[in-house]
């Protein structure tokens, strides 16, 4: 970007430099004209320093030739060639200008260099520009008064003292427009990044609108079951997700799970694996789903394996329910162990075997864990957002916790169990921001047989 901004400044600024390079080349010669009268001095240059700068007026004068060839249109048309111009321009300019600048501190001293420091400062880009238009000011007053100071002192003559203000004048017009073309650069610049942040913003919210939307909604309560779900992302696109769907022998799937990562990365590969879970689940044949949830797992772990160059991996919980006889058959995929929390007694984590994280290797096995559910009893499975949350002493939430929220109350359904949750997750975290995504679904099996668990 700086090496853009620089060629755009320098190819802007060419033609009015080499302008001022041509109306500054009659004074120019007629100072070395002047110079032919005996006894009379010229910028102090006398002997070889007088031919050296001679010959630097000259290159001075050439330089400006590409400079103003730059602004025709058949030239500008030509990116090559301007650009072979402008470097020519600029070669011959620079060098011209160093030389001078060294044979004039030689010969005069201290004013000069204040005036070349100005030339120097204004073409270093890294500089900000305010600082740069400050050294141009404080080398304009002071170089005026060295100027006037010398006048006043004595002996040398006018021609000296005009020609040094009219070199101080020139260096600060020429200075004055590289700040301003650089300041209206910057504020161009950073216009555009402002314009391009903002659209990124904006495409960011539809994107978490269409995450959201592509969560699935809640099903309605019935006698059978009650499933309910949320996820809070921790930033605009989250990486956990969760899903529920129907079976064709009337079994119910859950999943809830977790990718590596945040942000849009994470929120794309969370629902590739969400609709490879959700394809491969149905594409099984009529009651294979329930009876071998392992291996559908193994099945999706492969797809999400292929291809996957980024190594992105998830962890997931999937879980085959049955509302008829209330059994269910679950697969731990590295995450959370759901917890159950039963209808009387106190709740537990339910035990499985952990298996590597989807998408992280292929060819793995999976085992399923079984548990029968009672009426009025609530599967919740979770996401390490929660246990992971931590208050201002970095202190986390943690497994205990997510248990005791739940010890000695009455479950009032899964959204009740759900909300008070997460009612317990912000009460220990003190409004501090989230650092992880937050996903919870909760299962109710025969609702209504619960006391305080209505259908």
């Amino acid at each position: 970007m700086l090496v853009a901004r620089r060629q755009q400044a320098n190819q802007s600024l060419a033609p009015y430099i080499g302008l001022a390079l041509l109306l500054l080349s009659p004074f120019l010669l007629l100072l070395d004209a002047q110079r032919l009268q005996p006894g009379l001095v010229v910028l102090g240059l006398t002997g070889d320093y007088y031919l050296i700068g001679a010959a630097c007026h000259v290159l001075l004068t050439l330089s400006a030739l590409p400079a103003l060839a730059i602004k025709y249109r058949r030239v500008a048309a030509n990116q090559r060639l301007s650009a072979r111009l402008l470097k020519l321009h600029l070669y011959s300019f620079f060098t011209a200008l160093l030389v001078l600048s060294l044979v004039t501190i030689l010969a005069r001293g201290a004013f000069m260099r204040i005036a070349c420091l100005l030339v120097v400062t204004n073409f270093v880009y890294v500089v900000q520009w305010r600082l740069r238009a400050a050294i141009n000011a404080i080398s304009f007053v002071a170089g005026t008064a060295l100027i006037f100071t010398f006048a006043a002192l004595g002996g040398a003559p006018r021609l000296e003292h005009f020609v040094d203000l009219l070199t101080l004048v020139v260096l600060c017009v020429i200075g004055g427009a590289i700040v301003h073309r650089d300041r209206k650069l910057g504020c161009q610049a950073q216009y555009r990044e402002s314009r391009h942040l903002s659209r990124l913003q904006d495409e960011l919210n539809v994107a978490a609108k269409l995450q959201q939307a592509l969560l699935p909604s809640p099903w309605p309560a019935t006698a059978a079951f009650a499933v309910h779900g949320m996820m809070r992302p921790a930033q605009d696109i989250g990486g956990d997700f969760y899903d529920h769907f129907h079976f064709q022998d009337g079994g119910v799937c859950l999943v809830v799970a977790d990718v590596c990562g945040k942000g849009v990365p994470a929120g794309l590969f969370g629902m590739s694996a969400k609709s490879v879970l959700h394809t491969t689940a149905l594409q099984l044949p009529r009651g294979v789903a329930g009876s071998d949830a392992g291996a559908l797992v193994a099945d999706a772990n492969n797809l999400l394996h292929q291809g996957n160059t980024e190594m992105l991996f998830v962890t997931a919980v999937y879980a085959h329910y049955q509302p008829a006889t209330g059994a269910l058959s679950f697969v731990n995929a590295g995450h959370v162990q759901p917890l159950l929390i039963p209808r009387r007694g106190p709740p537990r984590w339910l035990d499985a075997p952990k298996g590597r994280a989807l998408g992280a290797r292929g060819q793995q096995r999976y085992a399923a864990a079984d548990v029968a559910l009672q009426a009025g009893d609530t599967v919740l499975l979770i996401t390490d957002g929660i246990t992971e949350a931590h208050d201002a002493n970095l202190q986390e939430f943690g497994l205990a916790r997510v248990k005791e929220t739940f010890e000695g109350v009455v479950c009032g359904g899964p959204q009740a169990c759900v909300n008070r949750l997460l009612t317990a997750v912000d009460a220990f975290t003190h409004g501090l921001a989230q650092a992880d995504d937050i996903t919870c679904i909760a299962l109710c099996h025969r609702p209504e047989a619960a006391e305080g668990c209505p259908a």
